[in-house]
């Protein structure tokens, strides 16, 4: 028996929500679709909101399709769904062509297979100490440019922030899906094949497993606010499920709006977490 819970929160109300999750019996995965600023153009009519949703539903369709296939072979698929899905209307090609950031767990006999790409996180407790993988590949990018934005309490002005933010996302098109950069799903299904990958265990005696996917937006409860550790993070959504964690995680933010305490690019980013709880050798 499965327990698989979801929830979701926009960073700002008002503004769409980029993140997106699906839960299935045998699947759990999150999206993130990175933001850019409007002047520097995706090349898309859709954006990033329609391309994290339109990823996870094409994941959800591949996995449907093929359940006993790898993670990264569903994401694949995926990419090259979505891709085609607005090739004839969109400039696929271009540098900024919106991407996201994912997550994927499956549930097989005997093993659960994960997927992560992208600064989401994968936090695994099976039974011997708390696994924690995050793909950290994007943060090692663009040092300069992001320091700049997380300067305690921000930039001087909304415009000067503005403009670094534009020189972020900037440096970053040109690392992304490169080698020696980083990789996010975009408009090449091979960028899955770049994604850390790896297997849970679940062959076992009847012991509780516990994991959680997380975007970056919700993971900063841990990696950056330090509000909990990664053990109580999962105890309070085994609790009060993943909305009690974007409630407290809101809390945090609502006291810091200024980043003074806790430097950080958004106040408040899109958050999405997943728990799953399952009994291993209980498939």
């Amino acid at each position: 028996m499965r327990d698989l819970r979801g929830a979701t929160l926009p960073g700002k109300v008002g503004r769409p929500n980029e993140d997106a999750f699906a839960i299935l019996p045998s699947l759990a995965a999150v999206a993130d679709g990175a933001t850019s600023p409007p002047q520097l153009g995706y090349g898309c009519i859709h954006g990033p909101a329609w391309y994290a949703r339109q990823l996870v539903a094409s994941v959800v369709a591949a996995h449907t399709d093929a359940p006993e296939s790898k993670p990264a072979d569903l994401l694949a698929v995926a990419i090259a769904v979505t891709t085609a899905a607005h090739a004839e209307t969109c400039d696929v090609g271009h540098p900024g062509t919106p991407s996201s950031t994912v997550a994927i767990m499956t549930f097989h006999q005997a093993a659960v297979r994960w997927l992560v790409l992208g600064d989401c996180t994968l936090v695994v407790d099976a039974g011997h100490g708390i696994d924690v993988i995050c793909d950290e590949r994007l943060s090692n990018t663009s040092e300069t440019e992001r320091a700049a934005v997380k300067v305690p309490g921000g930039a001087s002005d909304e415009v000067e922030h503005n403009r670094r933010i534009e020189a972020l996302v900037l440096a970053q098109r040109a690392h992304r899906n490169r080698p020696g950069g980083f990789w996010v799903a975009a408009a090449e299904p091979q960028a899955a094949y770049e994604a850390y990958t790896g297997e849970i265990d679940d062959s076992g005696d009847g012991a509780i497993l516990r994991a959680a996917l997380l975007t970056d937006g919700a993971s900063r409860i841990v990696d950056i606010y330090r509000t909990f550790k990664w053990n109580t993070a999962l105890d309070l959504m085994e609790t009060a499920g993943p909305a009690g964690l974007l409630d407290k995680l809101r809390e945090t933010e609502r006291a810091d709006q200024t980043g003074r305490t806790y430097p950080r690019i958004k106040p408040s980013d899109d958050a999405t977490a997943i728990f799953a709880a399952w009994t291993a050798g209980n498939d």
